[in-house]
């Protein structure tokens, strides 16, 4: 077995924000672990080195960045394109696709969501991450277990939805659920492992956006750290047979879709 087959590698979108930087960092400190984190634009990735720089790197863990618009990404190859770019050379297979990037800028009442609104967040949070799973499947293929991880939101659930207005970024989020277990579905004999999980209500700034549209007193229940232990736990174990096909939240439960 090769050095890269023995790596575990992770394209992580949106790596320089709340739970994505500390999923990317948490990762970067395993051994022998490959993370590629997408950011925007150069003054997201000189973030993300800062970030890292401050890091403990396992041994023999790396980490490469590519630049991703979740807003231009209205095609496979747009992606395939900015990893093809500069990592052509150095990534032969994707073990986990953690889809964590998206935007949150729209949590009023649905009557008087905007058409702007709307388009704006289904792009971002449901089609572009339809597009960025398309890209990247046949690095996906190459894994001996595959795992597309989509990291949603409570707020995206039509059976069980929040007391709270979603905005368009509910509704976006409630297509993103349906996107993975559709995939789920259809890629039953490849064996992909595609899991819905909701991270909690995290102190970052979405969470601290929508904590303020709600009118909630201080700050969202849960740390980026707890988050992404959580998260990860599901991660690690998550398999055709536990998992796959399902809602999860970062606490181990299933979620009403």
């Amino acid at each position: 077995m090769s050095d890269t087959q023995k790596n575990t590698t992770y394209l992580i979108t949106g790596g320089n924000r709340g739970i994505a930087l500390g999923l990317v960092t948490a990762l970067l400190s395993r051994p022998s672990t490959t993370v590629i984190a997408s950011v925007r634009n150069k003054t997201s990735a000189s973030q993300l080195e800062s970030e890292i720089s401050k890091t403990s790197v396992g041994t023999n863990s790396k980490l490469y960045i590519i630049f991703l618009d979740l807003a231009t990404v209205t095609s496979p190859q747009v992606a395939r394109d900015a990893l093809q770019d500069s990592l052509a050379k150095h990534i032969t297979h994707i073990d986990v696709l953690i889809s964590s990037a998206a935007i949150i800028s729209s949590m009023g009442p649905s009557l008087t969501t905007t058409s702007g609104e709307m388009q704006s967040h289904f792009q971002a949070n449901s089609t572009a991450q339809l597009m960025l799973f398309q890209a990247f499947w046949p690095l996906l293929q190459a894994s001996a277990q595959p795992k597309s991880i989509a990291i949603t939101s409570s707020v995206g659930s039509i059976g069980a939805q929040e007391p709270f207005s979603g905005g368009a970024y509910g509704p976006s989020k409630a297509a993103l659920n349906w996107i993975v277990k559709r995939l789920h579905l259809e890629l039953q004999k490849e064996g992909l492992v595609s899991v819905a999980v909701h991270p909690g209500w995290v102190q970052t700034e979405g969470g601290q956006f929508a904590a303020d549209a709600w009118s909630y007193p201080g700050k969202p229940p849960l740390t980026i750290e707890q988050s992404v232990t959580g998260v990860l736990s599901v991660i690690d174990g998550a398999s055709r047979d536990t998992v796959s096909g399902k809602f999860m939240s970062y606490d181990g439960t299933e979620l009403v879709w």
